[in-house]
Formats: structure tokens, sequence, C-alpha cells
């Protein structure tokens, strides 16, 4: 299956990246060709063949970009990664053939299962490229491996608010992760609270933007809005979902408890002000 990467050498300012590791274009692109090459067999049962008997599988870093050789440390390997990834960031990945495709899947489900904090930069970059790859696991990515601060929450905000630039599996993650991580985030330090609250509030404010990640989101607000679970503002929510023509099963089924639950209480639902607003 062997195919060149696709262009690294894209731009004149990488060229002093690569020179000063004394290493060429052509031997940085073989290198990351080679790693990428070799764990797609991993990533595709299509394939024909398989990959060499005796190298260990791509599930650490040196299993995946190869022990020292030809001049190559693995430290220099992962440096070489990053410009792939920066490269790939900002390519138009529409106009990738099938190899180079798979190569990307790779690279990205590489970085999601190493958690690679190095990464985080990149995926943000290659979730917001109009014409990117992989855009749903560089979401998850970029949100999971950051913290909650006001740039994540930029960063989620763009996306679950582009209902045209993105599809709903891509902002129901952006959704989902980040709500995961805001009802797993629990401190006691003033700073991080209000980042949360911020983030908390945003998530609620664009709440009617579509169902990406609605199930998550009641979830969310329930956990960390004071009197949202028994509140009118909840069976609003609700309603808007069950009515919504794009309304999936799993959808109806959460809602429909959650509306059952509200209306049987016997007890008034207040409205609550979330955020300041009057929403």
């Amino acid at each position: 299956m062997k195919k060149k990467v696709m262009a690294l050498c894209v731009c004149i300012a990488s060229f002093a990246v690569v020179t000063a590791w004394a290493h060429t274009y052509n031997e940085t692109n073989d290198v990351i060709y080679a790693a990428l090459d070799r764990a797609a067999f991993y990533y595709d049962d299509l394939l024909e063949g398989s990959p060499p008997d005796n190298d260990p599988p791509p599930t650490t870093w040196r299993g995946f970009l190869g022990a020292d050789t030809n001049g190559w440390t693995l430290a220099g390997k992962m440096v070489a990664f990053d410009w792939y990834l920066s490269t790939l960031a900002t390519n138009d990945c529409e106009t990738l053939d099938d190899f180079d495709r798979l190569y990307a899947r790779v690279a990205v489900g590489n970085c999601k299962w190493f958690n690679y904090t190095n990464s985080v930069s990149t995926m943000k970059t290659l979730a917001l490229n109009p014409h990117g790859i992989c855009r749903d696991d560089a979401i998850s990515i970029a949100v999971n491996l950051s913290d909650v601060n006001d740039e994540t929450t930029d960063f989620v905000e763009t996306i679950i608010t582009n209902v045209l630039g993105y599809t709903r599996i891509e902002r129901g993650v952006a959704c989902g992760a980040y709500s995961t991580k805001l009802m797993s985030l629990d401190s006691t330090n003033d700073t991080i609270k209000a980042q949360r609250s911020r983030a908390v509030t945003m998530l609620y404010r664009h709440r009617l933007c579509g169902l990406a990640g609605v199930n998550m989101l009641d979830d969310l607000f329930a956990c960390r809005i004071e009197g949202y679970a028994t509140s009118s503002n909840r069976l609003d929510f609700a309603i808007f979902v069950l009515q919504h023509p794009e309304v999936q099963s799993f959808n109806i089924q959460k809602f429909i408890s959650v509306t059952n639950q509200l209306l049987s209480s016997g007890q008034p639902l207040p409205w609550i002000n979330v955020g300041g607003g009057g929403n």
C-alpha cells in the first residue's frame, strides 16, 4: 500500500524546522509515511497483507513510530509527527485521496489513543477547518484534553452554534464532551468555579440551536444549575425537543420521561433565571 504521505512540505517556514533536524523533506516524509502506513493495517481490516510480524503493535509511541533508526530518534520522530499534524490541520482535506484519508484517520486516532496533549492546538485547528477531516474525533480530543476555561468554552460555542458548518454529530460531540467534563469538574477554587459557570451558561444560552447533544445538556443543567431539575425551564426544553421535526427515538424516550416526571410532581414548576438574562 505504499504511497507518499500528503504534502508535508507545504509551507516554506517548515523548511527551517526540517533542516534543523538535519533531515531532508524526503527523509521526513519517509519516516512519517512508514509509521502511518504500518499502523494503518491495525485500523483498516480491508487492507491486503499484514504488518511485519516482528514489530510491536502501534499501541505505544515506540510501537507506532518505530525504534531509533537511520539517525532518527523517537523524539525526532515525534517532532516530525507534530509537523504532519500541523500540516493536516490546515490542509484542504476534501482533495485527499483514499490513502491520505486513511493516514489522517490513523494519525488522529493515535492522538486519541495516546491522549496526546501536544496535539490539542492542531486538533482545534483541524476541527475549525471547514475542509478538515475526522473533525468529530478532533473535537473530542481538543475538548477532552483541554481545561475548562474561556478558550475551550469559546471553541465549543463556535462549533455548536454553526449549524450549517458542522454536522449534528460534530456538534453533539462538542456538547457531549464538554458537558461530561463540566459535570465531573468539582472544585472549591473560585476561579475554576467561575469558568465552569460561564461554560454551563453558554451551553444553556444555546440550548435551542438544535438537537445536538440535548440529552447530555439536560443532564448537565440538572447537575449544575440550581433548581433546573424541577423548573418550567426544563419542561420548556423537553417540549422543544419532543416537538422538533428531527427528534429521534432516544431523545423521545429521554424527554417523555422528563416531561412525565415534571407534570406528575404535583408541585409548581418555577421559572429560574440562568446567567442573569431573561431566559
